[in-house]
């Protein structure tokens, strides 16, 4: 029996690689049966009677097993499935795949990397990214240029995911060519846009939105540490706006000292008049103590900024 375990922090990319693997061995055996198993709620019987039987009909199965990782029994049956398969002398091959990276140190990881059977993918920074999305592009035949490329990757966060879904829609317009104005008329909302708008609905004081909003950015796979540091950079503009405001600076000076557009700072002033000495202390405490509780694990970050917003 075949088989090779596909993990990594970056549960987008790795799922891609299972489906190219699967796609290779569909060509290689057309008549390739494919068994999909939920591996966080299988019972022990489920895998190994799928191990165990054998389609008259089909020369070979490729049998694909998602996040048996996170199955809450996995102590009790995992060693034993594991051996199972190595014990098996079928022409099948079965492809393990988790949404997150496994611990080298434990039995899982160790069975299959002793024989190089392990494809794991790491995050992608923004070099990376670029690469990604070059091969991507090629794939379904579409061009683009330097400058775009540098605007798909910002509207998309450098997240391949959002990007293989930005492309998608590219695809349904029928064109080869992405320009600046394709991208604009056809990506969604920017991480920055997002964040903007979360920031102009605390400074309006409204709630309501600001949860909105967090929600929205959780659901994207944002940065809860970046959110927070955006969150920190607004109330120091704010608490340098009220205090050049209230020593009687003139608002283009305010601009120029702060180094922020002109027409921000009427609104960074209306903001500053409901915040006092003592609530600008709380601030920056909570946000202090927010940055260290996720830092060190004790707060998941979006738990800890919807909190914070609540009292923003």
């Amino acid at each position: 029996m075949e088989y090779r375990l596909f993990h990594g922090n970056a549960p987008f990319l790795s799922l891609e690689d299972v489906h190219n693997y699967i796609e290779q061995k569909k060509k290689e055996s057309p008549t390739l049966e494919i068994t999909i198993l939920q591996g966080e709620d299988i019972q022990p019987a489920t895998i190994i009677d799928t191990l165990s039987s054998q389609n008259l009909f089909a020369p070979s199965r490729l049998i694909f097993v998602k996040r048996i990782y996170k199955n809450k029994k996995k102590d009790t049956f995992l060693d034993g499935i594991l051996a199972l398969i190595k014990d098996n002398t079928s022409t099948d091959t079965i492809i393990f795949w988790e949404d997150q990276k496994i611990k080298s140190n434990t039995k899982y990881y160790k069975f299959f990397k002793k024989d190089n059977l392990v494809v794991d993918e790491d995050k992608l920074n923004k070099r990376t990214f670029y690469t990604w999305l070059k091969k991507e592009l090629d794939k379904y035949g579409l061009t683009i240029d330097k400058a775009s490329s540098k605007t798909l990757a910002e509207n998309t966060n450098y997240d391949p995911e959002r990007c293989h879904n930005a492309i998608q829609k590219f695809l349904l317009t029928g064109e080869t060519q992405i320009n600046n104005q394709t991208i604009q008329n056809i990506v969604a909302d920017t991480l920055e846009e997002d964040i903007w708008g979360l920031i102009d609905s605390i400074n309006a004081g409204d709630k309501v939105n600001s949860l909105q909003i967090i929600e929205k950015l959780k659901a994207q796979g944002s940065d809860a540490n970046y959110i927070l540091s955006m969150l920190a950079r607004n109330l120091r503009l704010i608490t340098l706006t009220k205090f050049l405001y209230e020593n009687g600076t003139q608002y283009r000076e305010i601009a120029s000292i702060i180094k922020i557009p002109p027409f921000t700072v009427p609104s960074l002033i209306g903001t500053s008049k409901s915040y006092n000495a003592e609530k600008i202390k709380m601030l920056y405490t909570k946000l202090s103590n927010l940055d260290y509780q996720i830092k060190v694990g004790q707060i998941d970050g979006f738990l800890g900024l919807t909190l914070l917003c609540s009292i923003l």
